[in-house]
C-alpha cells in the first residue's frame, strides 16, 4: 500500500461513516412513522491489492479500505407473518362482534316494553277476557295489545333484514378495498423488482421504502382477509387466500360476492370458483350473513308461528260473541307479516272466547269464557299444540288456510321460544366478546414484538451516531496524518 492509496482508504472510511450517519438520521427522523422498518448501513472490507515494495509472496496484505454494500432493512419475516395471522383472527372477531351487537340492540331484554313484556300483557288480556267475555272494551284492549305485539315482531324482523343489508353493503365496500389494495401490492412488487434488479430507486422512493409501503398494505389486507404471505428472493411477495393467489409477483386477481345467498361466498375472478375465508373482517361479515342472521330470523319466525299456531288452534275449537265458529285470531307466515286477523280487528266480538255456541233461538250474547281462559294458560306450558295452515306456513296469510286442511303439531310455546332466541343471542355475543378480548391481547403482544424487532430504537441510534461520528473523526485524522507524511516526503525529495 502506498501513501497515496492510504488517502483512498481514509476517504472510504469518511464516506462509510457519512453513510452510517445518514442512515442514523433517517431512522431517527422516522422513529414515529407508521410501518417504517429500521435500517443499517451494511459495510464490507475492500480486499488487498499488490503494491510495489511488498513481498509478492506475502500471504497477508493490508486491505484497501471499506465500501458500503447497501442499506439493510432490519425486517423480521417470522414476526411479520405472525402479525398478519393474528390481525386476521382479530378482524374476523371484530366483524362478528359488530354484527351481534347490532342484533342485540333489536332485542333490548329485559325491558318494560320489549316483546317479552308484550307477550305477558297479551296473555293477561286473555285471562281478563275469560272473566268478562262480553265486555267490549276488554275485547278491544286485547286486539290493541295483540296488534302492538304483532307490530313489534314485524319491526324486529325488518330490523334483522336491515342488519343484513348493512352488512352486505359493508362487505361490498371492504371487497372493493381488498381488490384495490391487492392491485397496489402487485404494482409495488413490480417497482421493488425493478429496484433490486439494479436500476436503483424507483421514482423518489428507495427499495426499502417501497417494501415498507408494501408491508403496510399487506397488513391492512390481513385484517380484512385471512391470508398467507410467501417471500421471494427478488424482494417481492406472493399473497394467498385459501388455495388461490390473490397477488402473484406483479399480478393480482379480484374477488367478488356471490350473487345469491345466504349462504354467501366470495368468488375468484380467474376461474369463478367460490371461496369462504376463515379469518379477516370479510370472514366475520360472512359469518353474520350466513350463520347469525338466518338463525335469529328463524328463531323469531318460530316465536311468531308458535304464537299464531297456539292461539289459532284454540280459536278453532271456540265460538265468538255471536255464537259463530271461531275465526283465526292471527294471520301471517312468520314474524315479518304476523297480524291480527283484519275481520277480528274490525269487530272484536268475533274473538272466539267461548267453548259453546249461543243456545239456538236465544238472542243473548255468548258469555262463556272457557276458551279465553285456555289461551291465557298457554304460557304455563313449555310445549303447546299448534295449528298449521293448509299448504304450510307460506299460506298462513289467508284466513281460509287456517280452516279445512290445516293440521296440528306439537311445538315450543312462544315465550319459551323467545327466551331461547334472546338467550342464544346473548350467549353468542358474550362468547365473541370474550374471544375478541383474548385475541386483542395476543395481537398486541405480537405487534409489540414486531415493533421491538423492526422499529427504531432511539437509544440504539444515539449509540450508533457516536460510533459513526468517532469513525468519521478517526478517518479524518488518518487522512490528515497521511497528508502530513506526504508533505514531509515531498519536502525531503525536493530538498
Amino acid at each position: 500500500m502506498s501513501d497515496f492509496s492510504d488517502l483512498g482508504v481514509g476517504l472510504s472510511g469518511l464516506e462509510a461513516a457519512q453513510v452510517g450517519l445518514d442512515t442514523v438520521g433517517q431512522n431517527v427522523a422516522n422513529a414515529s412513522t407508521p410501518g417504517y422498518v429500521d435500517e443499517r448501513a451494511q459495510l464490507g472490507a475492500v480486499g488487498s491489492v499488490q503494491y510495489p515494495g511488498f513481498d509478492q509472496s506475502a500471504s497477508k496484505l493490508p486491505g484497501d479500505g471499506v465500501e458500503v454494500e447497501g442499506i439493510l432493512r432490519l425486517d423480521n419475516t417470522y414476526l411479520q407473518t405472525r402479525s398478519y395471522t393474528e390481525q386476521g383472527y382479530q378482524g374476523a372477531l371484530s366483524a362478528q362482534q359488530s354484527g351481534l351487537q347490532a342484533v342485540q340492540q333489536i332485542f333490548p331484554e329485559p325491558s318494560s316494553n320489549g316483546i317479552s313484556s308484550q307477550l305477558t300483557k297479551f296473555w293477561q288480556d286473555w285471562s281478563t277476557l275469560a272473566s268478562n267475555p262480553a265486555d267490549g272494551p276488554t275485547r278491544s284492549m286485547l286486539v290493541e295489545d295483540a296488534t302492538t305485539l304483532a307490530s313489534s315482531l314485524n319491526q324486529a324482523s325488518r330490523s334483522l333484514a336491515t342488519v343484513g343489508q348493512q352488512t352486505l353493503q359493508e362487505l361490498g365496500a371492504t371487497l372493493q378495498q381488498v381488490n384495490t389494495t391487492a392491485s397496489q401490492v402487485a404494482a409495488l412488487n413490480q417497482s421493488i423488482l425493478q429496484g433490486t434488479a439494479g436500476r436503483g430507486t424507483v421514482g423518489n422512493a428507495s427499495v426499502n421504502e417501497l417494501e415498507d409501503q408494501r408491508d403496510q398494505l399487506v397488513s391492512q389486507l390481513s385484517s380484512q382477509l385471512g391470508l398467507r404471505v410467501t417471500y421471494n428472493n427478488d424482494g417481492t411477495v406472493n399473497i394467498y387466500a385459501g388455495s388461490e393467489a390473490l397477488v402473484w409477483g406483479n399480478s393480482s386477481q379480484q374477488l367478488s360476492l356471490s350473487s345469491s345467498g345466504p349462504p354467501y361466498s366470495l368468488v375468484w375472478s380467474n376461474d369463478g370458483s367460490s371461496f369462504q375465508p376463515t379469518s379477516g373482517g370479510l370472514a366475520g361479515m360472512l359469518t353474520t350473513l350466513n350463520q347469525y342472521l338466518p338463525t335469529y330470523q328463524q328463531g323469531l319466525d318460530q316465536v311468531a308461528q308458535s304464537l299464531m299456531g297456539s292461539v289459532n288452534e284454540l280459536m278453532s275449537t271456540g265460538y265468538d260473541l255471536y255464537g259463530n265458529p271461531g275465526a283465526p285470531f292471527f294471520l301471517g307466515t312468520g314474524a315479518s307479516d304476523i297480524q291480527v286477523n283484519p275481520a277480528v280487528a274490525a269487530d272484536p266480538g268475533k274473538i272466539a272466547a267461548a267453548a259453546s255456541p249461543v243456545p239456538a233461538g236465544s238472542g243473548a250474547t255468548n258469555e262463556d269464557g272457557t276458551v279465553a281462559a285456555q289461551v291465557g294458560e298457554l304460557p304455563n306450558s313449555s310445549q303447546v299444540t299448534l295449528l298449521e295452515p293448509a299448504g304450510g306456513w307460506a299460506s298462513g296469510g289467508s284466513a281460509s288456510a287456517w280452516g279445512t286442511g290445516s293440521t296440528t303439531v306439537t311445538g315450543t310455546e312462544a315465550d319459551v321460544a323467545y327466551n331461547q332466541l334472546v338467550s342464544g343471542i346473548a350467549q353468542a355475543t358474550a362468547s365473541v366478546n370474550s374471544q375478541l378480548t383474548a385475541q386483542q391481547a395476543v395481537t398486541t403482544n405480537v405487534n409489540a414484538a414486531l415493533q421491538s424487532a423492526t422499529g427504531v430504537n432511539t437509544d440504539e441510534e444515539l449509540t450508533n451516531m457516536v460510533m459513526y461520528q468517532n469513525a468519521y473523526d478517526a478517518s479524518a485524522k488518518f487522512i490528515s496524518t497521511v497528508d502530513a507524511t506526504l508533505q514531509s516526503l515531498v519536502q525531503m525529495v525536493n530538498g
